[in-house]
């Protein structure tokens, strides 16, 4: 009765502690929807009136913002983007031009990046899981002042603008984001608008946001031969809206200005999410901006910065909750004084929000931002107003904008590390009770207030140590607050009664004794394992990590199943189990050493080349197509040796069928060499016979579990998992990419060794860790990282004509998670024959 008291409690508390720690690492921003107005555009600097009309009005009629989504920095910056944009690069070196180099903080996903640009927040990663269901922006943006002060907007592109301002455009036309293998008409859509929209002058904000680059990014990568044609692409664009501008600038319908950027990178793989620098930096190229000649670098902006910016320039309210700072490299030749305005009003927007700080005051950027204020109004009160001290005012201006922002941003991003921290300990206690199996039937108030008291000192110690963060007594003066302090106390009342309970002399004489070496190596090396995720670095580079683990367990191995080998001895042991046992770790580590060179993954050297970068040149097109051949015919032999004789023929057939449809597959997205006489589709055709062999195999899989029912309920539960498995691999062959067809067949051949490995010197106990760690080497060699930016996004639309978030998701999943899903059901499987062979 106590052991399912205990289970049901375990249950609830590790879920709860779970959740806990999830909200404390991912913070929920509660947005101010408060909406900025004309009248909080300052008339008084201190006690000095000002002329706010004449010092804050528009600088130009109209803007046109063209979004290039995934447009990295080098794609324009380097002499290989240069060459595939000449006449956008001819406009920046003859200075009608601007370049800014700008930087954006992760995620950096679509949804994310277009709030940043418009409300001046900065997104979290929450918002990155919304990218799927983009619910519209509530709080204040450059948008909604436009409209709400007469300006007409029109959209063309990514439909996400639409979901996030449905009611902002007088016309539009969205294009579906997430259909990776459309490189064309997703743009061709959006071009064909304008021409129509310059014949028009009933707007004054026409923003348009080109996908095909980044579709082409998820597919083929940045270094694809298409990137050049689409880049080329982008620049006729640029050249056709720039002459349609000075047509207007000659009609007097100008000032017009017209930016240019990409709203996020792209990785070296070709996704994007993550915080690497491809990722992070993007150019901004502004045309028809009086823009500073001064320099040679490019001046680097934050991306937050467009909403002020943007606000300015049009002489609107800047958005409320905006943290970004007007780019004064976009200003150059505005007069002094309402350079400083501009600046002194984005200040005092942006000190606004650094108020709702609690310790405010006590910042130094707080400081600045009063001196500069002061310099200000020493400044408009001299009678010479000299150009050199109001350079000055201006440099006090920026340093306490970019100092306030800064805090602000990581204000924002901040973990709550105390809600981590009490998860983490309770997570300890849950798998500290689960460890033990031997109870006291009755423990005393004061062993358990006593285990209490050490564990509330080492929560207060480990704060202390870790956040560096005094508990606040403002906690108490909310209701909610100490309701839920008072559940924590009571939680941790209850966790320590339970562990009060434990015998621990039971567990440290007798289990501890009797472990082995393999057996107490593996437990510890997942809690190292657990430990080093603490670290930014580790996550990044968590193949390391598991390859480590790997090669660790293989050497160990290695010394158990080896003797010292002598001329003499060697033949006769040449023979023996022993020595091919040897033999096979061997060739496991050889194999490793391969496989982990198939795909470049993590952060420190994803950009190194890798097995994959060389099968993919097209002059190595029969080396791939080799490589497809050995993986499927593998599959097919091991599918063959597994089977039963009376179906091993039925079976040979369904699978050479549904193997030359994913060879098909390929055949249609030019990676391996084609059949002749076979015609080239859009892999539809293929695609759909193979679902329909693959239902045919569900089909006669289902009569046998039938068959099995009725004869021998014994093999029941096996053959499921074997048809699970079997179902797994075949739809995992069809959406890897074709170099990582050959992984399928290797997994299950090491994880076969490895299994007759363990049962040969008795270690069996560890089999759950050993399938656990291949399943995450596996998932490594597959190019899977931590970061967003290395999902193969292409996996989600095989044989998909349009767009369908619950298919493209299930294939998603499938696709990325092949390798752990894979040998947990092994896993499942071995355990299953190792059961039924021992109640035989």
């Amino acid at each position: 009765m106590y052991k399912n008291i205990r289970s049901i409690y375990t249950l609830i508390i590790g879920t709860f502690s779970t959740a806990l720690f999830i909200y404390g690492f991912f913070p929920i921003v509660h947005y101010d929807n408060t909406i900025a107005s004309i009248n909080d555009i300052p008339q008084f600097i201190d006690n000095v009136r000002i002329e706010r009309d004449a010092l804050y009005k528009p600088l130009v009629n109209k803007v046109i913002i063209m979004v290039i989504d995934a447009f990295r920095w080098d794609f324009i910056s380097d002499s290989a983007g240069k060459a595939a944009m000449p006449i956008t690069n001819k406009l920046i070196e003859n200075s009608f031009a601007c370049l800014l180099q700008a930087k954006i903080e992760p995620p950096t996903v679509t949804m994310p990046r277009i709030k940043a640009m418009t409300t001046g927040k900065v997104p979290t990663f929450v918002d990155m899981v919304l990218n799927l269901g983009s619910q519209p922006i509530l709080s204040d943006n450059i948008l909604l002042q436009a409209k709400t002060y007469k300006h007409d907007l029109i959209f063309y592109g990514d439909e996400t603008w639409l979901k996030l301002f449905p009611t902002m455009f007088k016309r539009y036309d969205g294009t579906t984001s997430f259909f990776v293998t459309d490189f064309t008409e997703v743009d061709n859509n959006v071009t064909r608008h304008i021409d129509d929209e310059f014949h028009n002058n009933d707007w004054s904000i026409m923003i348009l946001h080109y996908l095909g680059l980044d579709h082409i990014g998820h597919v083929t990568g940045p270094f694809s031969s298409l990137i050049k044609p689409k880049l080329i692409e982008m620049d006729n664009i640029i050249a056709q809206i720039y002459s349609k501008i000075l047509h207007w600038n000659e009609n007097g319908i100008g000032p017009i200005l017209f930016i240019i950027c990409g709203d996020h990178g792209m990785k070296d793989s070709g996704g994007h999410g993550g915080a690497t620098l491809q990722e992070t930096t993007v150019p901004i190229i502004a045309i028809g901006a009086n823009c500073s000649k001064s320099y040679t670098l490019p001046k680097k902006i934050a991306q937050l910065d467009m909403a002020a910016t943007l606000s300015v320039i049009l002489g609107l309210p800047i958005p409320y909750s905006n943290f970004g700072s007007v780019a004064l490299d976009l200003l150059d030749n505005l007069p002094i004084s309402r350079k400083l305005f501009a600046l002194h009003y984005n200040a005092k927007q942006v000190h606004t929000q650094f108020k709702k700080l609690t310790d405010y005051n006590f910042q130094y950027a707080h400081h600045k931002y009063m001196d500069a204020v002061k310099l200000h109004l020493a400044w408009l009160k001299s009678i010479n107003n000299s150009y050199e001290t109001g350079y000055d005012v201006i440099a006090a201006y920026c340093s306490a904008l970019n100092e306030m922002k800064e805090i602000l941003v990581k204000n924002m991003l901040k973990n709550d590390t105390h809600l981590m921290i009490t998860a983490m300990l309770f997570l300890c206690h849950v798998l500290w009770i689960l460890l033990h199996d031997q109870y006291y039937s009755l423990v005393t108030f004061k062993k358990v207030l006593k285990l209490f008291m050490i564990n509330l000192l080492l929560w207060i110690i480990i704060i202390s140590f870790w956040s560096f963060e005094i508990l606040s007594l403002s906690l108490f003066s909310n209701i909610k607050n100490c309701v839920f302090i008072l559940s924590i106390i009571g939680l941790l009342l209850l966790n320590c009664y339970f562990i009060a309970k434990i015998k621990y002399h039971h567990y440290f004489n007798i289990k501890l004794k009797n472990f082995k070496t393999f057996e107490w190596i593996f437990p510890y090396g997942v809690l190292i394992h657990a430990i080093s995720l603490g670290s930014s670095s580790y996550v990044e580079e968590e193949h390391q990590t598991w390859y480590f683990f790997w090669v660790s367990f293989l050497v160990l191995l290695l010394c158990k199943n080896s003797r010292i080998i002598t001329m003499e001895s060697l033949k006769i042991c040449v023979h023996s189990t022993q020595f091919l046992i040897f033999i096979e770790i061997l060739l496991l580590l050889v194999g490793h050493r391969i496989f982990r060179m198939l795909n470049s993954t993590g952060n420190k050297y994803n950009h190194l080349p890798d097995i994959a970068g060389y099968l993919m040149k097209q002059e190595s097109k029969i080396n791939i197509t080799v490589f497809v051949i050995i993986a499927l015919a593998l599959l097919v032999w091991i599918d063959f040796v597994h089977e039963k004789s009376i179906y091993r023929w039925c079976a040979l057939f369904l699978n050479i069928g549904l193997s030359l449809c994913i060879y098909l597959r390929h055949v249609n997205n030019q990676t391996v060499i084609p059949i002749s006489l076979y015609h080239l589709s859009k892999d539809i055709k293929e695609v759909l016979i193979f679902w329909n062999l693959f239902t045919i195999f569900c089909i006669v899989s289902a009569y046998r579990l039938i068959l099995i029912a009725k004869r021998n309920k014994t093999n029941f539960l096996s053959y499921i998992i074997s048809f699970l498995i079997q179902a797994w691999i075949m739809v995992s062959a069809l959406l890897h990419q074709p170099y990582n067809l050959i992984l399928l067949p290797i997994q299950l051949i090491v994880i076969y060794v490895i299994n007759s490995i363990l049962k040969y010197n008795n270690i069996g106990k560890i089999n759950i860790f050993i399938n656990a760690c291949i399943g995450n080497v596996f998932y490594f060699y597959q190019g899977n990282s931590n970061s967003l930016a290395d999902i193969d996004i292409a996996a989600g639309y095989v044989g998909l004509q349009s767009y369908r978030p619950v298919i493209i998701g299930m294939y998603l999943i499938v696709n990325t998670y092949s390798a752990p899903v894979l040998a947990y059901l092994l896993n499942m499987y071995h355990r299953t024959l190792s059961c039924k062979s021992a109640h035989e």
